[in-house]
């Protein structure tokens, strides 16, 4: 099992913090295969036990999972607010503050 990071520790009254390293290990595959995480505008879900009940499908959650869904769950949520409440239940904490806003492998330019 990989080493955890110190950003993970968990203090009360504040939220845990992860690494995209973190993140993408939990793709429901390898090491962490009963894990699925995805991260939203920067905080992070673990959709672990709700991807197989997602209205929109398992595999779009499945597709994501270890990654940064932000422009997906942009794209296909049109009510934001309504969702972020179910969201809620599954937020597990954010990204470190010096992680970057993009994941390390992401091209965010275009061209």
């Amino acid at each position: 099992m990989p080493p955890q990071s110190g950003a993970s520790v968990v203090k009360p009254g504040l939220p845990r913090l992860f690494t995209w390293e973190e993140v993408s290990l939990r793709t429901g595959q390898g090491d962490f295969k009963e894990e699925r995480w995805l991260v939203i505008d920067r905080k992070v879900y673990d959709v672990s036990q709700f991807y197989l009940q997602h209205p929109g499908g398992f595999r779009l959650i499945r597709h994501y999972s270890g990654q940064d869904a932000t422009d997906a769950f942009t794209a296909f949520h049109k009510d934001k607010d309504l969702v972020k409440k179910y969201l809620n239940f599954l937020l597990i904490g954010e990204l470190a503050p010096d992680q970057p806003c993009c994941e390390p492998t992401k091209n965010v330019s275009i061209g």
